[in-house]
């Protein structure tokens, strides 16, 4: 990594949904922890506010992250009056309603997208709120030995690739422009990945976990057929970065993942 001390260690954790990523990535970091290590335990899209506007409108699982729509309430136009602490209950019970009507519309207008405006807006959304994301935690990364991403720029990949395409020729042009993009955001904040950990596994699996899930996000309710695709992106980065990326079986048991990524990152920590 260029921007932090020369002995931490950027990790990232990709996969499909339902891969149990999430869980293994906790029990990472604890593990870690316990052996002296100093670990930040971060994830995206984040909680800031373009990661809180993914969360809502393209995942839709806002109870989950427990969004409120007043997320977004320091950012509203500066000239927004201070009487409006002042506000009566009836002009209140007006603003919520507004809020709804407005939600309502901006979900029909996302819903509403052809496939491939979809996949630019989902794009541009994800890496905008990944720039953010770099910013917000870079001061802190230094004072880290390790920091453990959950997802990163291959989830931008694997999700956003345009398969829906057609022409094969415009599909590995979109391939390409993704690479540049998550390429320009990593040089632009002098960051490098030090170990991708891809947690691989059959697309039915995990459509049986997602099942057992109380909420559920948009990605959690596709199809075997779309989580085989997402599949087939993420095999494919491994093919052309196989020095950064560590495939690993996520059909065994959280412990078993967990200690096979140790046995990797030992060999990467001093």
């Amino acid at each position: 990594m260029k921007t932090y001390k020369n002995n931490n260690l950027f990790i990232t954790l990709e996969g499909i949904d339902g891969c149990g990523k999430t869980t293994a990535g906790h029990e990472l970091k604890s593990r870690l922890e316990k052996r002296g290590y100093s670990v930040l335990y971060t994830m995206e899209p984040t909680d800031e506010p373009l990661g809180a506007f993914i969360k809502k409108y393209i995942l839709g699982d806002s109870e989950k992250n427990n969004y409120k729509d007043d997320n977004f309430s320091n950012y509203k136009n500066n000239n927004i009056s201070k009487d409006n602490d002042t506000k009566d209950n009836d002009t209140k019970d007006n603003d919520t309603k507004d809020n709804g009507t407005k939600d309502k519309l901006l979900h029909e207008y996302i819903n509403n997208l052809d496939e491939i405006s979809y996949k630019l807006i989902c794009l541009f959304l994800f890496s905008s709120d990944r720039a953010a994301h770099l910013s917000s935690i870079k001061n802190k990364i230094k004072d880290y030995d390790i920091v453990i991403c959950d997802r990163f720029t291959d989830s931008t990949f694997a999700y956003q690739s345009f398969d829906e395409i057609e022409d094969k020729a415009k599909i590995n042009k979109a391939k390409e422009f993704i690479l540049k993009v998550n390429s320009f955001i990593l040089d632009i904040n002098d960051i490098e990945i030090d170990r991708t950990y891809l947690l691989d596994i059959d697309p039915e699996i995990a459509g049986k976990r997602i099942s057992k899930k109380d909420i559920k996000s948009l990605y959690d309710v596709q199809s075997v057929d779309v989580f085989s695709k997402i599949r087939e992106n993420y095999l494919y980065l491994y093919e052309i970065y196989r020095n950064r990326i560590t495939l690993i079986n996520a059909s065994k048991t959280t412990d078993e993942i967990v200690s096979e990524i140790l046995s990797d990152t030992d060999s990467l920590l001093p």
